[in-house]
This record gives C-alpha cells, structure tokens and sequence, in this order.
C-alpha cells in the first residue's frame, strides 16, 4: 500500500509499505477520507513522546471495511474511525471515560494512522463502539471532522456550555470554529472570538460568531467588557496554544465563570503564576480538556449524520495522499482551515 511515513521530525515521505495484517477479531479498512489536525502538524514539526518512527500520522478517519474478523462489521461497511484504542476494563473504561483509559493507544500516535490506503482496527476497538457505521452515499470528508467536533464536545461537556451563556474562543483556527459551531448547536446566547489572521478571519461565516477580535489591533480585555457591557463571559475556551492560563483572564470571567484549558499549552506556558483567591471569590472553575470519549465521538457523527451542524465550509483543500507533505506545509503556515485527504 503507499502511506504517508514519518522518519523523524519535518520527515514525511509518501512510499510503498506492506498491507497491515488483518488482527484476530479486527477489520482492515480502505481509506476513504482523513484529516489534518493541528496536532499532526505539529508532530511533524517537534516529534511526540508517544513517536516510535517509523509512523504513519492520522486520526481523523473514514473508512470502508475491506476484510473483517468481526461479526458485527461487514466488508463493504463504510465507517468512521474513534482512534481510541482502549481495554475498556480499566476504571476510566467502565466510567465511560475511556479516553483516559490507562492502557490507550492512538491511532496515529503509538499506532500507525490513516494517512495511508489502508488502516487495521483491533478487535479492542470494536468492543468500545469505536468504529461506527455510516448510511452509503455519506460524506466521508465531513464525517471525518466528527473526531475533532468530538474533542470539543468533551471540551464544552467539562466547561459545562450551556444555553445562554456568552461564551469567548481563543483562536478561530478548525477548533476555534468546531468550538462556535458547537455553542451555537447548544443555544449560547453570544460567542466572542479572537483571531489575529485576518485569512482565517475572512472565511469564518459572520453569523457564527457576534464579535470578532483582532488582538494585534484590540485590547481582548477591553473588547470583551465592552461586549458584555462589563459582565464579563461564562466560558472561555482555549483553541490555541498562544494563550496564558493566568490572572489576566480572571478579569475576562463573569461570576461562576469556567475557565477550558482545551488546547496544550506551547512550551514555556506549561507553569503559570495564578492567584487563586480570585478563582475563590469570583466561584471560577478551571477545567483541562484531552481528546473525546467513543461515546462523544458517536455523539458527533450523530450531530453530522443528522444535519445539526454544517461543517462542510470548514473544508477548504481536499487533496490525494501524494500532495500531503505540500499540505502539512501549507497548515503549518495556517492557510485555510481543514485540509483532507480523499484521494489514495
């Protein structure tokens, strides 16, 4: 099969590798559609603890089933991927936060991913409803931004978003419009965001968001009391690595306000100074967010499948396999949005 292969960091080379061997139990998929994600962009660039190279990237994924051990899954079956895979014995697997499992592995990760003609899915992944059926004639390329939306679903779960909140994303990258698209599904009743690319600015539709900030141009404290007439935001949500957890966005936070850490901080940000007796006295929660649940994920496609949100605008390049070191260069450089591969 040809795959896109990491060596090492900034080395990806699109080269013959053999077929993956179909696992007891598992499935073997034919690639149909797979995403960029920021993370894979920047895993190119500085490498990962859970890099083991050779690795094939890629975790946002459509499939259909070219040979199967499972009962519950057909050859033909088009499918989307959870890249969770989890033993769904563990504490966290019977909490059903198996995202926190402790024996996970990633697709992607510590597991060879879906940039590649094809992808083996363990029988561990079955288990945990990590691969989900699709109606024939559905659209791989959206279905695959169910993972991400996912993430945010988890993201904004954590954050408890809820209808009528106001609600600020840093960032108005794919997250940062995964996370707008979302709170508008959820009922919020004003979403602030700020993005600096003027590009990306451009493209994010005027409806989706009710003020947009420019933070080389605007101070985001002053904006944000001016939006909210000094009430300040209910949730603030990171969906960029660029923002500092510390006091300065206690002025941003409403009473009972909570604070998302979504996105990993850059190096250099990870220990912050913060006061916390104004997380006391203003009742501020300061929640992480990592990845999504299989439950989430399922929730996600749901939410695709059945017309609740429009993500189709998010795509801005579809491309084949042999174009993706081109594209990686291209989202590094924060060109468009959401780049898929459709063509193997």
């Amino acid at each position: 099969m040809r795959a896109a292969v990491m060596h090492g960091p900034n080395d990806l080379r699109v080269e013959e590798m053999d077929d993956p061997v179909l696992p007891e139990g598992g499935i073997v998929i034919d690639v149909v559609a797979s995403a960029i994600c920021g993370t894979d962009v920047k895993m190119l660039a500085n490498g990962h603890k859970d890099l083991i190279y050779p690795r094939i990237l890629g975790h946002e994924i459509v499939g259909r089933v070219s040979i199967s051990d499972s009962e519950k899954l057909k050859e033909g079956q088009l499918v989307q991927v959870w890249p969770g895979i989890v033993c769904s014995e563990c504490r966290p697997c019977r909490r059903g936060i198996d995202n926190q499992c402790l024996h996970i592995g990633i697709l992607g990760f510590n597991r060879d991913g879906g940039f590649a003609q094809k992808v083996s899915l363990p029988k561990e992944s079955i288990m945990a409803r990590g691969v989900v059926p699709l109606p024939e004639g559905s659209d791989a390329a959206a279905v695959s931004l169910a993972e991400p939306l996912a993430c945010c679903i988890n993201g904004q779960e954590l954050a408890r978003v809820g209808n009528g909140d106001t609600v600020l994303i840093f960032g108005g990258g794919p997250i940062g419009c995964l996370h707008a698209i979302l709170a508008r599904a959820k009922g919020v009743g004003k979403v602030i965001m700020t993005e600096h690319l003027e590009s990306r600015r451009s493209i994010i539709p005027r409806m989706l968001v009710d003020r947009m900030i420019d933070p080389g141009k605007e101070d985001i404290v002053e904006a944000v009391i001016d939006e909210t007439g000094g009430d300040g935001v209910d949730v603030a949500l990171m969906a960029t690595p660029e923002v500092r957890v510390d006091n300065w966005l206690l002025r941003l936070m409403a009473p009972q306000g909570r604070i998302s850490v979504f996105s990993g901080p850059k190096k250099g940000n990870y220990e912050v100074p913060f006061d916390v007796r104004g997380l006391h006295y203003k009742e501020i929660a300061l929640v992480g967010a990592y990845g999504c649940s299989s439950r989430q994920d399922r929730e996600a496609v749901r939410m695709v499948m059945d017309g609740e949100v429009d993500l189709d605008w998010l795509i801005t390049e579809k491309i084949s396999l042999e174009e993706l070191p081109r594209a990686f260069v291209r989202s590094e450089a924060r060109i468009g949005m959401k780049t898929v591969v459709t063509r193997f």
